[in-house]
């Protein structure tokens, strides 16, 4: 037994000062532990190194019960500091007994004391739930041992997984995220970091994970696909953008093009991704707002063929926005196979045998046929669609019904008092209908009949349009370059696209990749990638929960952990305050998502004494 000296320091500009321990030595298994037995305060008395000496033996003479040791010359200070200390320990530990085995002696299974009711108290209360659970899954990844093989030191991995569960768990600003880790969650607590986290902080390990991109874009996959054995053969290509809210005026990113959320009077940032069957992104891209779709499918095929080499032959599937000639063209070179929605409509097509089949979403119909149009090396698949028909019809029902309206408009000003009879201006009002719904107005045919100037009547009709019609019918057509496919195959193939809209749908809803409020073109691109690296560990969870059978979107698994809460409660006994951190005790479904992913639903709880003097 002997009293440890530790140096302590707040900060690095901060005073250093001194505590002490009470440590006991032991053998174990053949092997020296030291264990704390009591914590001594930091006295200036014990700084004496002959003090500290007599301040020990007289513990141990009363704590060993052996009066004979108690040194008989010690001063009075140094008694009476001793016999303080003895004070705490029987506190701590209870009065010795006679025929007890070890000292300080082996705690009980039941630890009783008389608390007073009125006095408890619960303090600190933090959400914990999604938080552990985001822990002990990133623990999963080995995300950490990649970072510090890449350089990062110890505070700098821990700060970088927090901001990535951060970013999963609040998908906030980095200033509200620094605000939420100081007052609202156990997250920083969960990774064993004590010290608080400014958004500035957050800003630096967003910069440095995004320096390292492409090692961790690699490891981070390569980890998963062997964690979950998963066949890698498939590869699914989509583009996206999120829009910004101020100007970017010398950005070299920001532009202005085609916004997918309608906001074409905001400059944007397109980002691409490569995603395997099961929603894993496997590499990324940030380019110019303006960059066309097309454009882009020679940087993902380099990319495939840098990182994963030709040991499998893989299919790339996709969305027609991309799948031009020329790009089918590259694809065939490179020598992997495709699966695509057309650009192209055929007006003929031979009819050849048709199989029906449900869909997994909501039970409807699909027509699926496969032959070999003339003028074409690959293979088509005709498709009709129940879902698609219904969406069709609805969308051309209102376009069409917008603007048959505002013609009925027009007509009835020819019958009223004031309104436009003009022939000229009738047609003037015309032009202007038909350019408010040109997406329906080229539908129509319409006519003004006139009288020595002034406009009688209009009417109008719908041109006919097998083009149009059939693709308000649901049908359109999937290219492959497969040779011989069989309908189901390539139906269950191209469906996997729907892990590219699901992957992109959680970037922009649930982790708010959009809108962009950072003005630095770099912290752009840090902010992007660091929400593609929480998507990864979303989409791990999510995947761990879907082969349990269990279906949750992440908003929703955040709603059921968040139940899940971590305090301290206050205990105050007759002899001391105990005060104990523990998380609550999960309910069943927060269970079932720790048991699905096998984490552990809770963490050892931590006690405290505040002794009384």
């Amino acid at each position: 037994m002997f009293i440890r000296e530790v140096k302590k320091q707040r900060s690095k500009d901060s005073k250093t000062f001194y505590q002490y321990n009470l440590v006991q030595t032991s053998r174990i298994d053949g092997k020296v532990k030291q264990n704390v037995i009591l914590y001594l305060g930091s006295d200036p008395l014990l700084a004496d190194k002959d003090n500290r000496k007599m301040v020990l033996d007289m513990l141990k003479s009363k704590i060993f019960m052996q009066p004979d040791i108690f040194p008989s010359d010690v001063p009075e200070h140094l008694r009476a500091l001793a016999m303080s200390l003895y004070e705490k320990y029987l506190i701590k530990y209870g009065e010795p007994e006679p025929d007890q085995v070890s000292i300080p002696p082996a705690p009980k299974k039941a630890d009783m004391h008389q608390v007073d009711v009125k006095g408890l108290q619960v303090a600190d209360v933090k959400t914990f739930g999604g938080e552990h659970l985001c822990r002990q899954v990133l623990d999963k990844l080995k995300l950490r041992e990649c970072l510090l093989n890449l350089g990062f030191e110890d505070k700098q991995a821990d700060k970088a997984l927090i901001a990535i569960a951060s970013r999963a768990v609040f998908s906030s600003s980095e200033f509200k995220t620094a605000q939420l880790l100081d007052m609202n969650s156990e997250l920083a607590g969960c990774f064993g970091y004590r010290s608080s986290i400014t958004h500035k902080q957050l800003y630096a390990v967003s910069d440095k994970l995004y320096t390292h991109k492409k090692q961790i874009d690699s490891f981070l996959y390569n980890r998963i696909t062997n964690l979950f054995d998963i066949e890698d053969k498939l590869v699914i290509f989509d583009i996206s953008n999120t829009y910004f809210e101020t100007g970017k005026k010398n950005s070299k990113l920001a532009f202005h093009g085609k916004s997918k959320e309608k906001r074409s009077d905001c400059p944007l940032v397109v980002f691409t991704g490569v995603i395997n069957a099961q929603g894993f992104i496997r590499h990324s891209r940030i380019y110019e707002g303006n960059k066309p779709d097309t454009n882009t499918l020679s940087d993902m095929v380099a990319d495939l063929e840098k990182y994963s080499g030709k040991a499998k032959k893989k299919t790339i599937v996709m969305d027609a926005g991309i799948a031009t000639e020329d790009n089918l063209t590259l694809i065939r070179e490179k020598g992997y196979d495709y699966v695509c929605v057309s650009r192209k409509r055929l007006r003929d097509y031979p009819a050849t045998t048709t199989v029906s089949q449900f869909t997994d979403r909501d039970k409807n119909k699909v027509k699926l046929s496969i032959f070999n149009p003339e003028g074409y090396s690959d293979t088509w698949m005709y498709v009709q669609s129940d879902a698609k028909r219904k969406k069709e019809e609805s969308m051309a029902g209102k376009l069409a019904g917008h603007f048959e309206e505002e013609l009925g408009g027009i007509k009835a000003a020819l019958n009223k008092k004031g309104g436009t009879k003009k022939f000229e201006k009738v047609w003037e009002r015309i032009g202007r209908a038909k350019q408010k719904h040109k997406r329906a107005s080229g539908k129509y045919l319409v006519t003004v009949d006139q009288s020595g100037g002034t406009a009688t009547d209009i009417k109008w009709k719908r041109k006919p349009d097998p083009v149009r019609e059939e693709k308000e019918k649901g049908v359109y057509f999937i290219r492959t370059s497969y040779t011989d496919p069989g309908e189901t195959e390539l139906w269950d193939i191209y469906n996997t696209i729907r892990e590219v809209e699901s992957t992109f749908r959680c970037l922009k809803s649930d982790l708010s990749i959009r809108p962009v409020f950072h003005q630095k073109d770099e912290r752009v691109e840090a902010h992007i990638y660091l929400t593609i690296l929480a998507y990864q560990l979303v989409n791990t969870i999510r995947y761990m929960l879907r082969e349990k059978g269990i279906r949750h979107d992440w908003k929703n698994i955040l709603r059921i952990m968040s139940t899940q809460t971590i305090q301290t409660i206050e205990l105050p006994t007759d002899k001391k305050d105990i005060h104990i951190r523990k998380p609550s005790k999960p309910i069943k479904e927060v269970q079932q998502i720790y048991q699905a992913t096998g984490c552990k639903d809770t963490e050892k709880a931590v006690r405290k004494y505040v002794v009384y003097h």
